[in-house]
């Protein structure tokens, strides 16, 4: 047991009295809070690969994150797609923990606001992540979300919406896309990936083709209800739109996203063929333009973006 001396100043009628107390420092430290994320989310590996999540005193949460995946065109350390699915991750967990229900929910991400802060363009294989809850109502909750280098610089913040559901719902809403066979894939599908097909520019208008969702490209996202993660989509709409940025802007070696606003009207199960149209809707400077674009399936918008793009010569 480790003792220490801890001297307290109490001032009594005008007078200072100094007390001595003998304190245990192994009783002081605050006991770690241990998160079982089979108890709180619906996200499992391989999707969501946060490690070292540690509870704050102010009821936010911190994690790290291995870098696993950034378009070949993006400037980093890490991606605007990629950093809203871990910053959406960490948020459902913590929405989830602050909850505390008594069984695991389906924490949707309905819309994501994300800002990068730094035009710096590096590569990092681990990043930091933390979040605290800013809203929670009974079906819904909003999350406050930073990714950070590991000198703790802020390189995106991200404010998301979820549809909180619980497992009855959610299968009311979605029971016709269940699979009873599991998905194990021997390298992960988020870091082989699928990317948009037949990409056809015209001018400042671009379409691309995604094509059927298949199970084994969503494991993790959600067993027996494998359905193509928001943040995937947001890769694909960045896809499309570095094409157009490309054609259109040309003579930058990267581009950089510095604001996007996402968002998802529904999930894009396995067996739907999704589809993307996007267009230059304005031209910001002489290097940065903004984008407007939508992933269907059939007629159907399942999920609608705008977003700035930047190029950067690094």
């Amino acid at each position: 047991m480790k003792i220490r001396s801890r001297r307290l100043q109490v001032a009594i009628n005008g007078l200072t009295v100094v007390f001595v107390e003998k304190v245990n420092i192994e009783v002081m430290k605050q006991e770690k809070i241990v998160l079982n994320l089979e108890e709180l989310i619906m996200v499992e590996e391989p999707y969501n690969i946060l490690q070292d999540l540690e509870v704050q005193d102010d009821g936010s949460i911190r994690a790290t994150v291995v870098n696993e995946y950034i378009d070949r065109d993006e400037g980093g350390p890490m991606g605007g797609g990629e950093c809203g699915r871990h910053l959406a991750i960490l948020g459902s967990i913590v929405l989830a923990h602050a909850y505390n229900h008594k069984k695991r929910h389906y924490y949707l991400a309905v819309h994501a606001l994300l800002s990068r802060k730094s035009d710096q363009v590096f590569a990092a294989e681990e990043l930091l992540l933390t979040a605290k809850p800013t809203l929670m109502e009974k079906r819904k909750g909003t999350v406050y979300g930073e990714l950070l280098s590991a000198d703790n610089e802020v390189i995106f913040t991200a404010e998301v919406e979820y549809l909180v559901m619980s497992p009855a719902v959610f299968t009311k809403f979605y029971g016709k896309y269940q699979v009873d066979t599991p998905v194990h894939n021997g390298v992960s599908p988020y870091i082989n990936r699928r990317h948009l097909s037949d990409i056809t520019l015209n001018g400042e208008r671009a379409t691309g083709e995604f094509g059927i969702v298949q199970a084994s490209e969503c494991e993790g996202h959600f067993r027996n209800y494998p359905a193509l993660p928001v943040a995937l989509i947001g890769n694909l709409f960045g896809e499309l739109g570095f094409a157009l940025f490309k054609h259109n802007v040309p003579g930058f070696k990267r581009i950089i996203s510095p604001r996007t606003s996402i968002r998802a009207y529904r999930l894009a199960f396995t067996g739907e063929h999704v589809r993307f149209v996007g267009r230059i809707s304005k031209y910001i400077s002489d290097d940065t333009i903004q984008v407007t674009a939508e992933a269907k399936v059939g007629d159907e918008i399942v999920s609608n973006v705008e977003f700035e793009l930047r190029g950067v010569n690094p």
